[in-house]
C-alpha cells in the first residue's frame, strides 16, 4: 500500500513538473509570437517577411538554424527563401525537387513532423553540397487555400533532441505565418526567373535603385558586373533549346556558387545576367567576377547531349557620385561591350586593363 502512495506521489508531481514546464513555455512563447504578428504586419518588404518567421522559428524551438522554402511557380522546387543560421547546404546547391527527402515527404503528405535520427530516417536524403547532418530536424507545411505552399523547417546537431511541444510551437508559427507568407511567395514569384531560380529583371529594376541610394547616402563603394554567355546562341542552333535550357540553369549555379551571399545577381534576359556588389569597389569586384568566370571556362558543362564548354564575358564598372540607374546600367553595358571586343572570356572594367585569362 505504501508503495502504491509512494508511486502515486511520484507520478503527481511528475506530472506537476510537466504541467509547470508547460506553463513556463506558453508564457516564454506567448511574447515571441505576438511580436510576430507585429512584424509580419508592419513588413513591407520581402525579405523582412521571411526572415521575422525563421528567427522567431529559431528562437522558440531553441534550434541552431531554420530554413523556409517555398514552392516555385510549377510547384515542382522548392526555393529557399530565408534562413537564419548556419546553412546546411553550400551557396548554389540546387533546390529541393517536390517530393525530394525529408522536406519533400513533408510537402507530399502535407504533415508536420521530426526526427531524432535524420541520417537513419530514410525519409532524409544527404545531397551533393551538403555541409553537415544535422542532429534533430523538424518541418512542418506551409498552406494556403488547402494547397501546400512550401515548408518551415529547423534543425539542431548532435546531442540534441526535439519533441512534441517544439513540433506545437513551429505549426504555430506557420499556422501565424500563412497569410504573408503566401503574399511574399507570390511576390517572389513575380521577381524570380522561372528557369534559373535567380532574380528576374523586374527585380533588378526595384532593387538597383535602392542600392544606389544607400552607397552613395552612407558613402559606400558599390560594383556592377553585367555577365554574358559567348557564343551562347551556337548551343542552342547546335543542341536546341532545351540543351540551351540545361546550360542555362548550371551557369546560373555556378554564378551563385562563387558569390556572396550579400550579391544580388539577377537574370537581365536571354544569356545576360547582372550582379550587383554591395559594399565592394572595383577591385574587390573584379576578384569576384574573376571566380565567376573561372567557373564557368574551368570545367564542361554535364548536359543530357554531353559535355559543352563555355566561356564568358563580364563587363564591371564602380559607382560615381554622378551616376544613377540609367547612367550605372549604361556604362556597365559598355564595359561588357569592351570585353567582347577584346576577345571575350575576360573580364573588363572601364578605365583598367582587363583580367588576363
Amino acid at each position: 500500500m505504501a508503495k502504491k502512495q509512494k508511486t502515486r506521489r511520484q507520478t503527481d508531481r511528475l506530472a506537476k513538473v510537466k504541467q509547470i514546464a508547460r506553463r513556463r513555455s506558453l508564457s516564454w512563447a506567448t511574447p515571441r509570437l505576438l511580436q510576430l504578428g507585429v512584424e509580419l504586419r508592419q513588413a513591407r518588404a520581402l525579405e523582412p517577411t521571411l526572415h521575422a518567421v525563421t528567427k522567431v522559428s529559431v528562437g522558440l524551438t531553441r534550434s541552431l538554424q531554420g530554413t523556409l522554402r517555398l514552392l516555385d511557380e510549377s510547384g515542382k522546387r522548392l526555393l529557399t527563401s530565408a534562413r537564419t543560421g548556419p546553412s546546411v547546404h553550400r551557396r548554389g546547391t540546387p533546390a529541393f525537387a517536390w517530393g525530394e527527402g525529408f522536406l519533400g515527404w513533408v510537402v507530399v503528405h502535407r504533415k508536420p513532423t521530426f526526427t531524432n535520427h535524420p541520417a537513419t530516417d530514410p525519409r532524409f536524403v544527404s545531397r551533393p553540397g551538403q555541409i553537415w547532418t544535422p542532429g534533430a530536424l523538424m518541418a512542418v507545411p506551409l498552406l494556403a487555400n488547402q494547397a501546400c505552399i512550401g515548408v518551415l523547417s529547423v534543425s539542431r546537431k548532435l546531442h540534441s533532441t526535439y519533441g512534441k511541444l517544439d513540433l506545437d510551437l513551429l505549426r504555430l508559427v506557420a499556422q501565424l505565418s500563412e497569410p504573408y507568407l503566401e503574399i511574399a511567395r507570390l511576390k517572389r514569384l513575380n521577381e524570380s526567373d522561372s528557369l534559373t531560380l535567380l532574380h528576374n529583371r523586374r527585380h533588378l529594376d526595384e532593387r538597383l535603385p535602392l542600392e544606389i541610394q544607400r552607397a552613395q547616402r552612407f558613402g559606400k563603394p558599390l560594383a556592377l558586373a553585367m555577365i554574358d554567355i559567348d557564343h551562347f546562341k551556337q548551343v542552342n542552333d547546335t543542341h536546341g533549346h532545351e540543351i540551351g535550357d540545361e546550360s542555362l540553369t548550371e551557369f546560373a549555379n555556378r554564378l551563385s556558387t562563387v558569390s556572396r551571399s550579400s550579391d544580388v545577381i539577377v537574370r537581365w534576359g536571354g544569356e545576360e545576367f547582372v550582379a550587383i556588389f554591395p559594399e565592394t569597389n572595383v577591385r574587390q569586384g573584379k576578384r569576384i567576377a574573376e571566380r565567376m568566370r573561372r567557373s564557368v571556362c574551368d570545367r564542361p558543362f554535364a548536359t543530357s547531349a554531353g559535355k559543352i564548354y563555355l566561356t564568358a564575358s563580364i563587363g564591371l564598372v564602380s559607382l560615381t557620385n554622378k551616376d544613377d540607374t540609367q547612367s550605372l546600367t549604361r556604362r556597365v553595358d559598355q564595359a561588357l561591350y569592351a570585353a567582347k571586343r577584346q576577345g571575350r572570356n575576360r573580364v573588363v572594367s572601364l578605365g583598367s586593363r582587363q583580367s588576363k585569362k
